[in-house]
């Protein structure tokens, strides 16, 4: 090994383990959350017509965040793996199969007061998907939701509703978000 590999692995890694430990929330960070959370105002309650859609590799149909800073990437030289930190920005729901909903409906509700940017995505079984909403920096009030529905394609129904919800100017705020299909 060079001279030269050594101090580019070595900067690699203590820019990764920075990065790394930045983006881990602090025990205190993560006790505020807890408690705080007992107090947020419900979701506004679900039409009749419609039914909560589960979290893809979690549990129940909605989920609280607190937006992580944004995702790097720092590639390495030659046939090795980037190394970095994803942000938590995504968060899908899984549409059980077999069933048509007529529309999908999403509530955004922050939980702090800022700007964060929101997008919102119909994901298709043919690898396309239908954006239906995008803001971006826009200023949002707390405890006060966003409730946005769309339509499905009329000859495909999607397997995922995704939500991508951040942004530079939004790290470190807390929402909430959920997705119902409706009939």
């Amino acid at each position: 090994m060079t001279t030269r590999s050594a101090v580019l692995g070595l900067f690699t890694l203590w820019v990764g383990v920075g990065v790394w430990v930045q983006a881990q929330p602090s025990l205190a960070q993560t006790k505020v959350e807890a408690e705080t959370k007992q107090n947020d105002p419900p979701l506004p309650a679900l039409p009749a017509n419609c039914r909560p859609l589960p979290l893809v590799g979690g549990q129940g149909s909605e989920v609280t965040k607190t937006s992580s800073v944004p995702g790097l990437r720092v590639p390495l030289p030659g046939s090795a793996p980037s190394v970095g930190v994803r942000n938590n920005w995504n968060t899908d729901w899984f549409v059980p199969s077999g069933k048509s909903f007529r529309k999908y409906r999403v509530v955004f509700m922050p939980r702090d007061s800022g700007q964060y940017s929101v997008n919102m995505t119909l994901k298709y079984p043919d690898e396309s998907n239908d954006q239906f909403y995008r803001e971006s920096g826009r200023q949002f009030t707390a405890n006060k939701p966003l409730i946005i529905e769309t339509s499905p394609r009329i000859d495909l129904q999607p397997f995922q509703v995704n939500t991508n919800i951040g942004g530079v100017q939004a790290v470190g705020l807390r929402y909430t978000v959920a997705v119902a299909g409706c009939l």
